[in-house]
C-alpha cells in the first residue's frame, strides 16, 4: 500500500506510523522513529506486537490487548478511536545491551479507506506523555506529602515547564519547516475548510495554477467562479461527505488568466478528507500537477495515430509494424481483410503460422537476418488468405531509427503479387514449351530427313540398275519392285503427313457406315503381318465380343489399329508377345493392344499422344519414326466420339493401349 502526502508525512513533528489489517507496519515517520529508538527499515513489514510486544499492567490486564482492541475497532467500525493514556512498556537496544522503559502514551487511531471505501490500514498519531504523566503524579505525591515547602514545589514545576518549553521550541522549528516545504513544493497544493471551501492553505505552485494570490480566507466559489460548473465542486462534496479520496488524472479545467482569458489546463490531482480530533471531516487537502504538457503531447501523439491508422486502412497494401526485436504489434484493416484472422490473433510470431510451410525456413531466416544487422527485409512467400488458398505477396521491411540511430520500430508491407508470379509461371511453363516445341520440331525435321532419305537410296540404286541392263527383264523386274515398294513408303509418309495436318487444322471428315469391329482388326493385323512375323513376336487374339458393329469410318477405324499394331511390333524386343482383345464394356467396344515391349516412364506417358513426341533414342527404341502414329491415332479415335489411353508399369514392363468407340451411332465430328 501507498501512503499519500509523502513529504508531509515524513516531516511532521509527530509520531505518526500506519499498519495494516495483520497488524503489520506499512509506513512510519522521522518523528516515530525518534520516538521509539527504532529506524524505518527495523520496522517496515514487521508485526506491531512483535516489534512492541508490551508488558501487563499491575491489575493484570495486558497492555498489548488493549491497544490491539482499539485497533481492531478501527478496522471494525471504521471510525477513529483514542487511547487518552495507555502505559505501555518499549524495550530498545543501547551500546549496554536492551532496555527496557515503562512509558505512558497518548494514541489517535484513524481509518485509510481504499477505493472501495473499505478499511485497508490504521494511522496511529502518538505523542509520549510520561513526562506529563509523572509531573502530574509528582504533583499529587508533593501535595499530599509533609515537609514539603510551597518554594520546592514550584521549584520542581517550573523545572518541567522550561522542559516542556524547550519541546515546544523544537515542534515550532519542526513546524517552520514543515510549512516551508509545503509552500516550495513543486506540486500544487492547497486546503479547503468547510462546506464552502474556504482557502486555509495554498502553496505557490497553486496560486500559478490559477493565475491568482492572497485569496486564503476566501471560499472558492468567489475565487474561481469558473470552475463551479466543471464538477470540481461535486467532486468536493463526494469527497467531504464520504470520507472517499478522488483521484483525477489528465482532467480539464478551464481557467481564467491575469487578463481573463480563458484557458484549458489539464491536472493529475487527488482530493483527500481531512478529519479533525473528533474524526470528522472538516477539511479537504489538495495535491496534484500540471500536466498540460504531456496531455497535449498525448493527444498530438493519438492525432498522429489516428491520421497513420487512417491513411494504413486506405491503402490496398497489408501494412504491419513491430517492435525493435521483432514482436508484431500492428496490422492494418487490409491485413485481417485478406487473412480473415481475428483482430491480434497474429501478434508476436503467429504470423509465421500464415505462410506456406514450404516459404516459413527461407521468410524466417530473412527476418532474423534483417533483425540482427538492420537491413532491410524483402522475400516472396506464399500467404493463406481467407479461403485458405495460399496466394503469392512480396514483403518488405524497413527500420524505423531515432536521432541516435537505434532501431525503434520496424515498418513493412505485404503486396499481392499473386496474379504477376502466376504470369510469370505461365510464361516460364509457355518458354519451357516452346523450347520442348522447338527440339520435337528439329527431331522431327531431323527423324522425316532420315525416313525420307532412307527410300531415296535404294530408288537410285534401282535406277542404276536400270540404266546398267535396260534390256534384262530379271533386273528391269527387281529395279521395278523396289521402286515401287519405297515409292509406297514415300506415299505412307506423305499421307501420314497430309492427314495430321487436316486433322489439327480441322479439315478432316469421316465416312462413316456400319462397320463390323471384327473385320477391322483382321485388316490392321493384315497390313502389320510382316513386320510381327519378321521380328518374330507371337500374336494372340481374344475377341470377346463378335459380331459387334460400329457406325465407324472403316479406313480410319483399321488405320487406328495399325498404327497400336505397328507400334508395339516396334518397341517389343525380338520374340515378344503382342495381344488384342476385343470386348464390349459400359456401351463402349474397347479394343486393347498389350505388348511385352520397352514399357514407357511417367514422363514418356504424359506426352506420348503429343505431335512428333518420342522418347530418346536408346537400342530398345532404335525403330523410332516420326512421332505423328500416335498423335494421328488419338485424333481419329476422338473424331468417332472415342479416346485412345496408354499405360505401363515402367520402363522395360511392356505398354497397353486402349481404344474405346462408343456402340451408338455417333454424329461424326470434324474437328
Amino acid at each position: 500500500m501507498s501512503v499519500r502526502f509523502d513529504a508531509l508525512f515524513q516531516h511532521s513533528p509527530n509520531a505518526y506510523m500506519v499498519v495494516d489489517r495483520e497488524l503489520r507496519f506499512l509506513d512510519a515517520n522521522q518523528a516515530y522513529e525518534l520516538l521509539t529508538g527504532l529506524s524505518r527499515e527495523q520496522l517496515l513489514g514487521r508485526g506491531l506486537f512483535d516489534v512492541f510486544p508490551g508488558a501487563t499492567n499491575d491489575d493484570g490486564s495486558s497492555q498489548s490487548a488493549i491497544l490491539r482492541r482499539s485497533l481492531q475497532r478501527v478496522f471494525d467500525t471504521g471510525e477513529r478511536d483514542t487511547l487518552a493514556l495507555i502505559p505501555y512498556a518499549i524495550t530498545i537496544d543501547t551500546a549496554d545491551g536492551p532496555v527496557t522503559d515503562m512509558r505512558y502514551w497518548s494514541a489517535t487511531h484513524t481509518p485509510i479507506v481504499d477505493s472501495d471505501g473499505h478499511v485497508a490500514a490504521v494511522m496511529q498519531h502518538t505523542m509520549d506523555v510520561t513526562e506529563m504523566h509523572r509531573l502530574r503524579e509528582e504533583l499529587q505525591r508533593a501535595r499530599a506529602a509533609t515537609g514539603v515547602t510551597q518554594e520546592q514545589l514550584e521549584e520542581g514545576v517550573l523545572s518541567r515547564a522550561a522542559a516542556v518549553q524547550r519541546d515546544n521550541q523544537r515542534l515550532t522549528a519542526r513546524h517552520a519547516f514543515l510549512t516551508d516545504l509545503f509552500a516550495q513544493a513543486p506540486g500544487f497544493m492547497a486546503v479547503l475548510r468547510g462546506p464552502d471551501y474556504i482557502f486555509e492553505l495554498a502553496n505557490e505552485a497553486y496560486e500559478r495554477l490559477v493565475s491568482r494570490s492572497d485569496f486564503v480566507g476566501r471560499p472558492l466559489r468567489e475565487v474561481l467562479p469558473e470552475v463551479a460548473d466543471q464538477g470540481f465542486v461535486q467532486l468536493l462534496d463526494h469527497v467531504r461527505i464520504t470520507g472517499e479520496p478522488f483521484v483525477g488524472r489528465g482532467m480539464p479545467a478551464a481557467l481564467r488568466d491575469a487578463e481573463g482569458v480563458e484557458r484549458t489546463r489539464f491536472v493529475d490531482f487527488v482530493y483527500q478528507p481531512v478529519r479533525d480530533a473528533n474524526g470528522q471531516i472538516d477539511a479537504v487537502f489538495v495535491q496534484g500537477a500540471d500536466v498540460t504538457d504531456r496531455e497535449v503531447a498525448l493527444a498530438d501523439a493519438r492525432n498522429s495515430e489516428a491520421r497513420f491508422r487512417t491513411i494504413a486502412d486506405l491503402v490496398p497494401q497489408m501494412i504491419w509494424s513491430t517492435l525493435p526485436d521483432g514482436y508484431h504489434d500492428y496490422y492494418n484493416r487490409r491485413w485481417y481483410d485478406f487473412t480473415g484472422m481475428p483482430v491480434g490473433s497474429t501478434d508476436g510470431e503467429a504470423w509465421a503460422g500464415m505462410f506456406h510451410t514450404e516459404d516459413q525456413p527461407r521468410a524466417w531466416a530473412r527476418w532474423r537476418h534483417s533483425l540482427e544487422t538492420g537491413e532491410p527485409y524483402e522475400v516472396e512467400y506464399r500467404l493463406r488468405d481467407r479461403n485458405g488458398d495460399y496466394q503469392w505477396v512480396l514483403g518488405r521491411a524497413l527500420p524505423v531509427r531515432d536521432a541516435t540511430g537505434a532501431i525503434v520500430r520496424w515498418m513493412g508491407t505485404c503486396t499481392e503479387i499473386d496474379d504477376i508470379k502466376r504470369t510469370q509461371q505461365m510464361l516460364e511453363r509457355s518458354e519451357n514449351a516452346l523450347r520442348a516445341a522447338d527440339r520435337q520440331k528439329d527431331q522431327f525435321l531431323a527423324t522425316l530427313a532420315h525416313e525420307l532419305r532412307n527410300p531415296l537410296a535404294p530408288i537410285v540404286t534401282a535406277v542404276q540398275l536400270l540404266r546398267m541392263a535396260p534390256e534384262r527383264e530379271a533386273t528391269v523386274r527387281q529395279a521395278t519392285e523396289i521402286i515401287d515398294r519405297q515409292a509406297v513408303h514415300l506415299r505412307n509418309l506423305v499421307e501420314d503427313l497430309i492427314d495430321v495436318s487436316r486433322v489439327t487444322r480441322g479439315l478432316s471428315r469421316l465416312q462413316t457406315r456400319e462397320v463390323r469391329l471384327s473385320d477391322s482388326v483382321a485388316g490392321a493385323i493384315e497390313q502389320t503381318q510382316a513386320l510381327i512375323t519378321r521380328r518374330g513376336h507371337h500374336l494372340q487374339v481374344d475377341d470377346t465380343g463378335p459380331g459387334v458393329t460400329l457406325d465407324a469410318d472403316p479406313v480410319r477405324l483399321t488405320q487406328i489399329l495399325t498404327n497400336l499394331l505397328n507400334n508395339a511390333a516396334k518397341y517389343t524386343p525380338p520374340g515378344g508377345t503382342i495381344t488384342v482383345e476385343v470386348a464390349v464394356e459400359n456401351h463402349d467396344a474397347v479394343v486393347r493392344v498389350r505388348d511385352t515391349g520397352v514399357g514407357m516412364d511417367e514422363a514418356l506417358l504424359a506426352r506420348v499422344f503429343e505431335l512428333f513426341a518420342q522418347a530418346e533414342e536408346t537400342p530398345e527404341r532404335g525403330h523410332g519414326g516420326l512421332g505423328i502414329g500416335l498423335s494421328l491415332a488419338r485424333s481419329l479415335a476422338q473424331l468417332h466420339g472415342g479416346d485412345l489411353t496408354a499405360w505401363s508399369a515402367g520402363p522395360g514392363m511392356g505398354s497397353t493401349f486402349e481404344l474405346r468407340i462408343p456402340l451408338q451411332p455417333a454424329v461424326a465430328l470434324n474437328v
